[in-house]
């Protein structure tokens, strides 16, 4: 969609690993005399997309660190026998924490990258952990060999196939509420080490005359809303995969055994 030199739109670019998150809108301002019925189709440009190339909400602050692993990433989820079960979450944070030195200690870094969860609420109560590392510098074998907890360790690729995306797995890991009692109101759900969020790159920000999101070839497309506009203004959004991430991600499947969406 072309617009006239005037009108020029607000362009803003989030790049995280191979994922490319983009909006362009034309925001209306407010005024002092706008009606009530005027400010509300005012705001419903600010606030129509339920995504956004920004960080709004949580799971928008997930995906973006998720995918800064790129197609080297492994979901682990790692459980406590009987023996070793912690009771309460400062004491599976305790047990993280020297899991977490057990891997610097292997791997020889003083900094790893990681984001961690624990839970307890769903299925039997217990307490367990989830953990997304590095595949090169954790495979399954090294954090079943470091984990002392337990033999139920399990391991699956952050992406599941071709068409899938790191907000599925951002889903995943908000579901779990706070519920002031197995997870204190005041205490954070997922931890992301500091390494991995200094890689987060800045938000592009420009203004352009037009409206058209340039998706380059070859990209694998994961969400394409399109314009949606009212006499005020317009937004658009869309988010993909920068080629040739999609042919590597498809052989770290392949190389998993994992069947690609089609």
């Amino acid at each position: 969609m072309r617009v006239d030199n005037q009108a020029l739109w607000y362009c803003v670019r989030q790049r995280a690993g191979p994922l490319v998150k983009e909006c362009r809108a034309l925001r209306p301002s407010y005024s002092k005399t706008d009606t009530p019925d005027i400010r509300r189709e005012k705001a419903e440009i600010k606030r129509n997309s339920g995504d956004s190339s920004v960080c709004r909400t949580r799971r928008d602050r997930l995906e973006l660190r998720l995918a800064l692993f790129g197609s080297d990433g492994i979901f682990y989820t790692l459980t406590f026998d009987r023996e070793h079960e912690p009771h309460s979450l400062d004491e599976t944070r305790r047990k993280w924490k020297s899991f977490l030195y057990r891997l610097r200690r292997w791997s020889g870094k003083r900094e790893i990258d990681y984001i961690y969860l624990i839970e307890g609420r769903h299925g039997d109560h217990r307490y367990h952990i989830h953990a997304v590392l590095r595949d090169s510098d954790f495979p399954p074998a090294v954090v079943r060999y470091l984990w002392p907890y337990g033999i139920d360790v399990d391991d699956q690729p952050l992406l599941k196939g071709e068409m899938d995306s790191y907000s599925r797995l951002a889903e995943y890991m908000n579901k779990e509420r706070s519920d002031g009692v197995i997870i204190p109101l005041d205490k954070k759900l997922w931890v992301v080490s500091q390494s991995l969020r200094r890689q987060l790159p800045p938000l592009e920000k420009w203004r352009d005359e037009s409206g058209i999101i340039e998706i380059p070839p070859g990209a694998v497309v994961l969400q394409e809303q399109p314009p949606y506009r009212n006499r005020f203004g317009c937004y658009t959004y869309a988010k993909w995969f920068s080629p040739p991430f999609n042919e590597r991600a498809r052989a770290r499947a392949n190389n998993l055994g994992i069947e690609s969406n089609k």
